[in-house]
């Protein structure tokens, strides 16, 4: 991952013309949905717990209103198990690789530009704890130390704000959709999940080249 962040900020320092960006961001996220899992002898809510975030961002100003952009962002959040009482949880977290459309409600050089975003990519989810012989919950499914790659859906809007003639700030909220990962958190009778829905609010800080 640091290689492709070092990337990412050398392409931007390389480009011409004010028609390329590189920022950074930092923010939070957390899943709305915790879908139920059956086993043989219960059931239980799996799911991801909420967490911060970071990233970077390489963005290409392609026409007056129109950009796009790449994004990497890193989340911490742990896998996790309920049922009633019991609960069980496994530390992970998840690297994020997209490519989305920004479509602006104002001309590049307005001071305030909203906007609108939708991209896809990939979602890296990684299970870093350690791993037990007897777990909570595990007649339901296991949290594991593995890792699994989802296909990745993004949408999101937000707000540009200029600074200064090279430096913006960004607010900005997001809804990245994924398959449930059924190798991370795998459930013992199969199957299981659907999508996650990973809201994400972050503040992001740009420069233009």
């Amino acid at each position: 991952m640091k290689r492709l962040i070092a990337g990412l900020l050398f392409l931007a320092m390389t480009a011409g013309a004010q028609n390329w960006g590189a920022g950074v961001l930092a923010g939070g996220g957390f899943y709305i949905n915790h879908p139920r899992i059956s086993g043989s002898l219960a059931s239980a809510e799996a799911g991801i717990g909420g967490g911060p975030a970071f990233g970077v961002f390489l963005t290409q100003n392609l026409y007056r209103r129109l950009s796009g952009e790449i994004r990497y962002a890193y989340h911490r959040g742990d896998l996790q198990l309920s049922s009633g009482s019991r609960r069980a949880a496994f530390r992970a977290d998840s690297h994020a690789l997209h490519y989305d459309w920004l479509l602006h409600m104002a001309d590049r050089d307005a001071r305030m530009r909203p906007f609108v975003a939708a991209g896809a990519g990939f979602k890296l989810y990684r299970g870093t704890g350690t791993e037990t012989l007897v777990q909570t919950l595990q007649e339901v499914a296991l949290l594991t130390r593995t890792r699994e790659w989802k296909p990745l859906v993004s949408v999101g809007a937000g707000v540009t704000l200029a600074i200064s003639q090279r430096a913006r700030l960004r607010l900005e909220f997001r809804d990245y959709m994924t398959p449930f990962p059924a190798r991370v958190i795998a459930p013992v009778a199969g199957g299981g999940g659907g999508w996650l829905h990973e809201l994400s609010p972050t503040v992001a800080l740009s420069l233009r080249f």
